[in-house]
């Protein structure tokens, strides 16, 4: 099977990013893996685990880390050509006899760990276990601000307002990123800029960016001016 390396869900190109976290060899024939997986709720994620279908023999899939049938989604053995659905297929899965699934459209209940286990040639034994993160396309957030005219020496209060939880907030200044400094500073959580005194090089299109592992958005442009003549 040719292994499709980027998913298309909804308009959205996304890359499932996988990382070996661990792997060491037991005594003689027990090797056990940790992969990592991350993906769009909605979108369909390929669970492939490098270089399985090299002397094959069979292969288990498990929704979660115990491998016992109660949780098995599916066995396959080579020599039958056959695939045996177990009591934890959701009926979104697809196996090939690689021993690589793809699993979608994936919702939050899918998150956690997948086990695979192999046996193939020359007695060997394999255990890899699938870290799967499920993220939620973020919503794009939108700016406030106490004033968008203000006086110089007075101070300006930007807030970054997003629904979402968990998120990295970036701020940009005239689209580029934002200098922190003792007159510019940033909340404990980022949602807060404060500009204190203003100055007149404070004047300029402000954003802010909310972003987790698999997407991020900005807001629209909020324009600072100094509202000059006006006594402070």
């Amino acid at each position: 099977m040719e292994r499709p390396s980027l998913l298309l869900c909804k308009g959205l190109l996304l890359t499932a990013s996988l990382l070996t976290c661990w792997s060491s060899p037991a005594p003689a024939i027990l090797t056990s893996t940790d992969l990592r997986f991350s993906v769009a709720e909605g979108a369909r994620v390929l669970l492939h685990v490098p270089n399985q279908e090299k002397n094959l023999f069979s292969f288990s899939w498990y929704k979660g880390k115990d491998v016992h049938e109660n949780f098995t989604i599916v066995h396959y053995e080579k020599a039958k050509d056959v695939f045996k659905l177990g009591r934890k297929v959701s009926g979104r899965e697809e196996i090939y006899k690689d021993g690589s699934m793809i699993l979608g459209p994936v919702t939050k209940e899918d998150m956690g760990i997948y086990t695979l286990e192999t046996f193939k040639t020359q007695n060997q034994y394999e255990i890899t276990y699938i870290h799967l993160q499920v993220y939620k396309i973020v919503t794009k957030p939108y700016l406030q601000i106490n004033y968008t005219k203000v006086n110089r020496r007075n101070s300006a209060i930007l807030t970054c307002v997003s629904p979402d939880t968990g998120v990295d907030i970036d701020w940009l200044f005239n689209y580029k990123p934002l200098n922190v400094t003792e007159r510019v500073t940033l909340s404990p959580d980022q949602r807060t800029l404060t500009i204190s005194p203003v100055w007149k090089v404070d004047i300029g299109i402000y954003h802010c960016e909310v972003s987790n592992a698999i997407s991020s958005r900005k807001t629209n442009p909020l324009v600072l001016v100094i509202a000059y003549g006006t006594k402070n």
